[in-house]
């Protein structure tokens, strides 16, 4: 933005020195206030760039923050799917232990051994079906993870913790993004119009202030 605002600068400059170089009577007045609206307007612009590059790190630092939590938060669900899967899993597990011990000792005991086999074989089928429930777990949670590595990377934060610590309100980051984007606006109109008055052309319009 800083580029484009100094290029306007340069455009808006030359294209004074010509209107100044011009003798009076040729000018007509309309294109006069037009300019020199044109001409404020880029002043004014300009002179707000500090601070609006300074608020559009701040956006992109919001913004970069509200992804990684966002990330942050899939990624945590996808583990407490998969924890509860493997929950489910050793349970299944103990039950198979416990029906197959509980076999063991009657087919010992010489006694009918059949309920007991088939119990067993229902909690083995029970177990079988929580692995496979646990696998469907295992590709989301590695995913939201590696995808939660890839965004904290990107960003400005090291951890997870300080990107929450960075967040802003959902109302503080709309109006944040609302005056960037409306100043960003502001001036590529203000450039058109500074070009297009090198140019000499009839400006289409100028640009409504983007701050007061």
């Amino acid at each position: 933005m800083a580029a484009e605002v100094v290029e306007c600068g340069a455009v808006a400059a030359a294209a004074a020195s010509s209107t100044t170089a011009m003798p009076a009577e040729a000018v007509d007045a309309v294109e006069a206030t037009e300019a020199e609206r044109a001409f404020a307007q880029l002043e004014h612009l300009y002179a707000q760039l500090p601070s609006m590059e300074e608020k559009g790190v701040a956006l992109a630092r919001a913004r970069s923050a509200a992804e990684v939590d966002g990330l942050a938060k899939a990624a945590a669900y996808r583990a407490a799917e998969l924890a509860r899967a493997d929950a489910l899993v050793a349970e299944a597990e103990a039950c198979v232990r416990e029906a197959e011990a509980a076999l063991a000792r009657s087919e010992a005991a010489g006694g009918d051994a059949a309920e007991k086999a088939a119990h067993l074989g229902d909690l083995r089928l029970a177990l079988m079906a929580a692995g496979t429930q646990r696998g469907l777990k295992v590709g989301p949670a590695q995913n939201a993870e590696q995808a939660l590595d890839r965004a904290l990377e990107a960003s400005p934060f090291d951890t997870v913790e300080e990107a929450h610590a960075a967040l802003l309100p959902a109302e503080s980051l709309a109006a944040l993004s609302a005056e960037v984007e409306a100043y960003q606006a502001a001036y590529a109109e203000a450039l058109d119009v500074c070009r297009q008055l090198e140019d000499g052309e009839e400006p289409e319009g100028l640009p409504q202030s983007a701050t007061s």
